[in-house]
């Protein structure tokens, strides 16, 4: 039977994490330990998971202290930690439901698997039947909907890190990325590289955690456009796109970039139509947006696929 260690990182949000602690304290599936990454100059969190560890459970505890900003120090120290074969992750605003982990381990048994996920529930938002999820089109347009996902078990491109497990050598954190917190996207540069190396990636409906968009402490801010913000996440998923390999998807995915764009960067016809309608916060995402979707292509250019320096290392027929 799998082990799964169960990664948390937090960051002077002790109420919210308090909650999620609660959650999978809850949890049906026996064979897990949890690990809480918290900065080392954030006292309310480390506090609380002193507390948290005196306290006796079933499952193992331990907490591990990064220095380093930004979520993928602290993700990378979790993971360091872990003793399980399959590693979890879940943000510190999120509360699993008991089934979650026995939810994600089933899929596990086919070894074709490399990373299972699951819907984060969001107060007031209901799902949409039948939609894509976790998808990246062939000209490069990130599709998520995994708060909104129904119906079955199905193939996924992209996992979403409130709600997503990996085995564990498949757990590879990308580096170099933008933002000094949230780091936006960096999902897209894990889940692609394990695409690459021919693992499935499920998205389980099923696999559920209740999630609370809490307030960030960097200049991602949710609902609220910020340039740097909106220049490190274009960057941060055009590098992550143009990496998946192919000449021929690398320049459908620069003209979708630049014509029609992502969610929060627009392109060109983005622009026009949002300029039509008034929509300010469109229109002042234009130029910040652009601006980071060709320094992502830059970046790409003077090291193309150089970030794979594990795929010899994992493989098909490698024990994982």
């Amino acid at each position: 039977m799998h082990r799964v260690t169960v990664v948390v990182p937090s960051y002077k949000r002790p109420g919210d994490l308090s909650r999620c602690l609660e959650g999978l304290d809850r949890q049906q599936y026996p064979h897990f330990d949890i690990v809480i990454v918290a900065r080392n100059t954030d006292e309310e969190t480390k506090a609380l998971a002193a507390q948290w560890l005196a306290s006796p459970a079933d499952y193992g505890k331990s907490v591990a202290e990064v220095s380093e900003t930004g979520v993928l120090a602290a993700m990378r120290a979790g993971t360091d930690a872990a003793a399980g074969d399959i590693v979890a992750f879940t943000d510190d605003d999120a509360v699993p439901r008991p089934d979650w982990l026995a939810k994600l381990v089933r899929h596990y048994e086919d070894p074709r698997v490399g990373g299972a996920g699951g819907r984060d529930v969001q107060p007031g938002v209901p799902v949409k039947p039948g939609c894509a999820v976790g998808i990246v089109t062939w000209y490069g347009k990130l599709i998520g909907n995994h708060h909104v996902g129904d119906g079955p078990s199905r193939e996924a491109d992209v996992l979403k890190g409130v709600n997503m497990s990996f085995r564990k050598p498949l757990a590879i954190f990308p580096r170099g990325l933008r933002g000094t917190g949230a780091q936006v996207h960096f999902e897209v540069h894990m889940c692609l590289r394990a695409r690459r190396l021919g693992y499935t990636l499920v998205y389980d409906p099923d696999a559920v955690v209740d999630h609370y968009p809490a307030a960030r402490f960097d200049e991602d801010q949710r609902g609220k456009a910020v340039p740097e913000a909106t220049a490190n996440a274009a960057y941060n998923l055009q590098l992550g796109i143009l990496g998946r390999g192919g000449p021929f998807r690398a320049a459908a995915r620069l003209a979708y970039a630049a014509l029609a764009g992502d969610r929060t960067a627009p392109g060109l016809i983005r622009l026009a139509a949002a300029w039509l309608r008034g929509e300010r916060a469109v229109v002042s995402s234009f130029f910040p947006g652009q601006r980071g979707y060709w320094q992502g292509l830059s970046h790409w250019l003077r090291r193309p696929e150089r970030d794979e320096r594990h795929s010899a290392n994992v493989g098909m027929g490698d024990p994982v």
